[in-house]
């Protein structure tokens, strides 16, 4: 019998814990796998690490990682695909956005040869500025990675194992989840369902949060800034010239037009500072991943073998 895992990172979601599992036990067992599923909480402070400890308690087949702070939802979901064993894998949001009763179809197109199934969200039930900076966003990733990547997929998906050691082998401790794997380039299905709206608690994806991590996986997985700012440089300079050459024979007025030079000097001084900025942030990255430092650590786990 084939064997799936459900990695649910947990994040101040207390509220939302039962009900998802009163949702996710009747889902899985109708599927006729060997299944499990892995709570990987993320360094919360309100009471979920408890309740995932009493889920654990009433079903044997549960697994609670409890890591010893917030290392963001990226790097909890991966402590959960270094410890499942399983021929498929499901990734799924704790708010009960993601409807388990999708897992079947999931689970029917990996059947079918895809070693990767994203989960598209038909009309979208966020806020009109999230969806709006969603489809700006993977917009932007799809231009970077020349990839067509849909918006409306989230980290809702399923995975096969073979696919699972494809992103077991990225190692960056600066990581995007969907960005790894849109760059492995395995299989991939897609799976339309319908998004339900979340029903407790709010996102702790704040604008600022969004915009630190899309800085992260433009710098993390591109060199396209340093392209562009490169090349507006070139063109600055090539401006500059012209400019000596037509003040040099005459064509461009009087040389001693003091305001053309202080909007001049202050362009170039700004597009250093930018430079030297894009620049320090790639330096700072690549810093932090020449040190090999940890990734994440684990405080706790519930009904866990030694060794995952």
């Amino acid at each position: 019998m084939a064997s799936l895992a459900v990695v649910i990172p947990v994040y101040q979601a207390e509220a939302s814990l039962r009900p998802l599992s009163d949702e996710l036990i009747p889902a899985l067992s109708s599927l006729g796998v060997d299944w499990t599923v892995w709570f990987i909480d993320d360094g919360s402070t309100d009471g979920s690490w408890a309740e995932v400890e009493r889920l654990v308690s009433d079903e044997p087949r549960y697994r609670g990682v409890r890591l010893i702070r917030n290392f963001g939802e990226h790097v909890a979901i991966t402590a959960g695909l270094d410890r499942v064993e399983a021929d498929y894998v499901v990734i799924m949001a704790c708010d009960q956005q993601d409807d388990p009763s999708a897992i079947a179809a999931m689970l029917g197109a990996a059947r079918g040869g895809a070693d990767l199934v994203l989960v598209r969200r038909m009309q979208r039930r966020d806020a009109f500025v999230k969806r709006l900076l969603a489809r700006l966003f993977y917009a932007f990733i799809s231009l970077l990675f020349s990839i067509d990547y849909d918006y409306r997929v989230g980290n809702f998906r399923l995975l096969t194992r073979r696919a699972v050691e494809y992103f077991r082998k990225h190692r960056e401790r600066m990581r995007n989840v969907n960005a790894i794997m849109a760059l492995m380039g395995v299989r991939t299905a897609y799976v339309d369902v319908p998004h339900r709206a979340r029903r407790h608690g709010r996102s702790s994806y704040t604008l600022m949060r969004s915009a630190r991590m899309a800085a992260s996986v433009v710098i993390g997985y591109s060199d396209i800034p340093l392209v562009v700012s490169g090349a507006i440089g070139i063109v600055l300079m090539a401006a500059a010239a012209l400019w000596s050459i037509a003040v040099a024979i005459g064509l461009a007025g009087p040389a001693s037009d003091v305001r053309i030079a202080i909007a001049a000097v202050a362009g170039v001084g700004g597009l250093i500072l930018l430079n030297l900025g894009i620049v320090g942030a790639y330096l700072g990255r690549a810093a932090r991943e020449a040190k090999e430092r940890p990734m994440y650590f684990v405080g706790d786990t519930l009904n866990v073998e030694d060794g995952h």
